[in-house]
């Protein structure tokens, strides 16, 4: 928990927080209501040592426009954490950071989440807007194939677990959780029952899995509610 006394201090510093950066005005109003996360709290401890030292600076990062990067290496578009990127000090690090606010931008028009997955993730940002399979792209793990039978893997809200679906010929969806370590579970469910994993690095190809799994959009937001 952050101490008051130290958000309290902030704000008095940056008239309020006028004078802080969208990504770091919002994430104090967080701290505020105690919903940070844990790199948010190491951001918030950097902005208290760096605002009372009188070293912290209202700019972009390499003058683009909404980016931004913390002492931490943590960089934000707009009000979002994107992650930690490791970008070295010279001409690569401005074409990789213009590359990355490109892309920011590319998502948030087509109202895709920011998120560290879709910025590494082929699949997403090749995904037209209006996919439907959006929660599938955000949250599926892997696929499983056997002749002309295809499961879909997905991960759970807290990551630790996975789900499996099977469309039924019944039209009903078979499901059951696999509990994650290293992946060894789901690797012996495979090797057991002669699944192959089908490798996806492109939209069509998942758009191709999705597909030959027969399941929904419906299906799949019921089985991960």
């Amino acid at each position: 928990m952050i101490p008051y006394s130290k958000i309290k201090s902030i704000l008095e510093h940056t008239e309020d927080g006028r004078a802080l950066l969208e990504p770091h005005r919002r994430l104090v109003r967080k701290a505020l209501n105690e919903t940070v996360s844990h790199d948010g709290a190491d951001v918030i401890e950097w902005l208290h040592e760096s605002i009372t030292r009188g070293t912290y600076r209202k700019e972009f990062f390499r003058n683009i426009e909404h980016l931004t990067r913390d002492a931490k290496g943590l960089l934000f578009w707009k009000e979002h954490l994107i992650g930690r990127f490791s970008l070295a000090n010279d001409e690569r690090d401005e074409t990789a950071a213009r590359r990355l606010a490109a892309l920011c931008r590319e998502l948030e028009e087509k109202g895709f989440p920011l998120t560290s997955r879709a910025l590494l993730s082929r699949e997403i940002q090749q995904a037209p807007a209006d996919t439907p399979w959006k929660q599938a792209l955000y949250s599926y793990a892997t696929f499983m194939v056997k002749g002309e039978r295809t499961l879909a893997v997905f991960w759970t809200a807290n990551n630790r677990e996975m789900l499996v679906l099977e469309k039924q010929p019944d039209g009903g969806v078979r499901s059951w959780k696999v509990l994650e370590v290293a992946g060894k579970t789901l690797q012996e469910m495979a090797s057991a029952e002669g699944f192959e994993f089908a490798y996806v690095d492109d939209y069509a190809t998942f758009e191709n899995l999705i597909s030959k799994s027969n399941l929904t959009p419906a299906d799949i937001a019921r089985a991960l509610a």
